[in-house]
C-alpha cells in the first residue's frame, strides 16, 4: 500500500484521535519498543546504546526505548544535553522510571563510551526553531559517531515538511530514521535526503487515514505490471513523436525516442529540427525520422522539448502540438518558450488531452514567474500552484521528484539516486512518460510508473551510470516486475 503523508493538523488530529482510543501512553510505549526492537536486531547482543534525549514526546520515545533496551541487556546511557530536564507529562513520566531502573545519566555526550548505537531523541515533529547551544553541540556529537545512528520519526534539525534544515546549521545526519504512524515529505527532498538516512515506517497498528499527499508505490500503477496480450500488434502499442534536436543538442531527442521505443512504444518518430541529421540511428535502427514537418494529429503521443531550442520553428512546433488533441509530454525547452509566450500559456491552460509538463526547478521557477529558491523552499506547493496554472500534470524533477494533479492530489518519488544527476536524464524521462501513454496506460499509472522506474533503475549503482542506460535499466526491471 502507498505510504500516506499528512499534514501537521493531520498528523495532530490523528495522534489525538489514536490517544483518546489507546490510552495517552500507549503511542509513546510502541513507538519507544519498535525503536528497541529495531535497535537490537542490528547490534551485537549487550552492544552500548547512547540515547540523546529532548524535552518533549521526542524524548518521551526514546527514554521508552532506552528502558526496553536496558531489559534486554543492552548497556544503555541517556543523555539530556546540558542537564535539561523533560517538560512533556509522558517524558517526565519515563524519566522517572528510568531514574528509579539506576539508568545512566549524562548532561554531556562527550563523556560519554564508544557506544554501537547513538539515538537522536531530542525534537520530532513540533520543531520549528533552529538548533542552538548544548542541543547543537549534541547534534555535531551525534554526527561524529562511526556506530549505527538512528533518528527518533524525523532527524534533528529538518523540516520535515519540506526537506530543508531549520535555520542555518545542519542537523542530525541519520543512518536510519524510524518515523511512526505516517512518512513525512520531507525524508525525499532537498537536505532530507541525506539527512534521512533509510527510512523505516512504523505504523504502530493505528488506521491511517488517506490524505492528498503520498509516496508513490507499485500498487500506484498496477496496470502497467501487468504482462502484455499474446494477439497484439506495433500499431497497438502506440505511435509516438520526439520532437526536438536542434543543431548541437540532437542527442537529447534521441535519447527521449531510444528512451520511449525501450519502454514499450509501438512505433516511434524523430522530428530533428537540426539539419544534417543521419538518416537513422545506427544503435536503434527501429527509429524513424522525420523527412518534414510531422502532423501531429498522426500520431498518439508527443514528446516535446528534448534539446529543442528557442527558434521560431521551434515555437510553431509548440503551438501546433498545443492545438492538436493528443497526449503531450512538455519538456526543456518546450517548457522555456511557453514561460515566455502567455498566448501559449492560454492554449496549454485550454487542453483537454492529458498533458504532462517535466520541468526542474529553474524551469518551474519560469513558469511560476518566481525565484528558483521560491520553488526549491517547498516543492509540493510550487508543483500544486504549477498544476493548477497549467491545468497539466506536473512532474517537478529532482531528488523526491513531486508529481501532482490538477485537483491537488500528489506524490513524491521515493526511488532514485545521485547517479540521475548526469547530462540526459531528464530527456529520457521525458520518452519514458510518453511511452507509457503510447501504450494507453491511465493518465496517472502512466506517468507515475516512468518515474518510479526511471529513479529505481539506478538505486545501488555508484559509478558507470549514463543517460543512455537509463531506459534499458527501467526495461529490464519492469520485465522482472511483471514475470513476477
Amino acid at each position: 500500500m502507498s505510504k500516506t503523508i499528512l499534514t501537521i493538523d493531520e498528523y495532530r488530529s490523528l495522534e489525538t484521535r489514536a490517544g483518546n482510543m489507546l490510552g495517552h501512553d500507549a503511542l509513546m510505549l510502541r513507538a519507544g519498543t519498535a525503536a528497541a526492537d529495531f535497535i537490537a536486531e542490528r547490534i551485537p547482543a549487550g552492544g552500548r546504546v547512547t540515547l540523546l534525549v529532548g524535552p518533549g514526546n521526542n524524548g518521551g520515545d526514546a527514554l521508552v526505548a532506552a528502558l526496553e533496551l536496558k531489559k534486554r541487556g543492552f548497556a544503555t546511557t541517556v543523555v539530556l544535553p546540558g542537564g535539561r530536564q523533560p517538560k512533556s507529562e509522558l517524558a517526565k513520566r519515563f524519566f522517572a522510571e528510568w531514574c528509579e531502573a539506576g539508568g545512566a545519566v549524562t548532561d554531556d555526550p562527550y563523556l560519554t563510551e564508544k557506544a554501537d548505537c547513538v539515538v537522536d531523541g531530542l525534537f520530532g515533529m513540533g520543531q520549528t526553531k533552529p538548533v542552538a547551544g548544548d542541543d547543537l553541540d549534541a547534534v555535531l556529537w551525534f554526527n561524529e559517531r562511526q556506530g549505527l545512528k538512528v533518528s527518533l520519526d524525523v532527524p534533528t534539525g529538518l523540516n520535515p515538511y519540506t526537506g530543508r534544515w531549520i535555520g542555518p546549521r545542519p542537523g542530525c545526519r541519520a543512518d536510519a530514521t524510524l518515523t511512526f504512524l505516517a512518512t513525512k515529505a520531507g525524508f525525499y527532498m532537498e537536505e532530507g535526503v541525506d539527512a534521512a538516512g533509510v527510512v523505516h515506517l512504523f505504523e504502530l497498528d493505528v488506521s491511517i487515514p488517506l490524505s492528498t499527499l503520498s509516496v508513490v508505490e507499485e500498487d500506484e500503477f498496477p496496470h502497467v505490471l501487468h504482462r502484455r496480450a499474446q494477439n497484439v500488434h506495433k500499431g497497438d502499442f502506440g505511435r509516438l513523436v520526439v520532437t526536438g534536436g536542434a543543431r548541437g543538442t540532437f542527442g537529447a531527442a534521441i535519447l527521449a525516442a531510444r528512451a520511449a521505443l525501450t519502454m514499450g512504444a509501438g512505433l516511434v518518430t524523430v522530428d530533428a529540427l537540426a539539419e544534417d541529421i543521419p538518416a537513422f540511428d545506427p544503435l536503434e535502427p527501429a527509429l524513424m525520422f522525420a523527412v518534414e514537418k510531422p502532423d501531429y494529429s498522426k500520431f498518439d503521443v508527443t514528446v516535446l522539448g528534448p534539446g529543442l531550442g528557442r527558434s521560431e520553428a521551434a515555437r510553431a512546433r509548440v503551438k501546433e502540438a498545443l492545438e492538436t488533441a493528443h497526449a503531450l509530454v512538455l519538456d526543456a525547452d518546450a517548457l522555456n518558450i511557453i514561460a515566455e509566450d502567455l498566448p501559449l500559456q492560454d492554449l496549454l491552460l485550454a487542453r483537454r488531452e492529458p498533458t504532462v509538463l517535466t520541468p526542474h526547478a529553474m524551469e518551474a521557477a519560469r513558469l511560476l514567474r518566481r525565484d528558483v529558491k521560491d520553488v526549491t523552499i517547498d516543492r509540493v506547493a510550487a508543483a500544486r500552484e504549477l498544476a493548477v496554472q497549467t491545468g497539466a500534470i506536473v512532474v517537478l524533477k529532482g531528488p523526491g521528484t513531486v508529481t501532482t494533479l490538477r485537483s491537488s492530489r500528489a506524490w513524491i518519488n521515493p526511488t532514485g539516486s545521485a547517479m540521475l544527476a548526469t547530462a540526459g536524464t531528464g530527456d529520457v524521462l521525458a520518452g519514458m512518460i510518453g511511452a507509457m501513454f503510447a501504450q494507453k496506460f491511465d493518465m496517472v499509472e502512466a506517468t507515475l510508473s516512468a518515474v518510479w522506474l526511471h529513479g529505481r533503475a539506478v538505486e545501488g549503482l555508484e559509478a558507470g551510470v549514463t543517460a543512455s542506460s537509463v531506459a534499458r535499466r527501467a526495461a529490464d526491471l519492469l520485465n522482472k516486475l511483471r514475470q513476477s
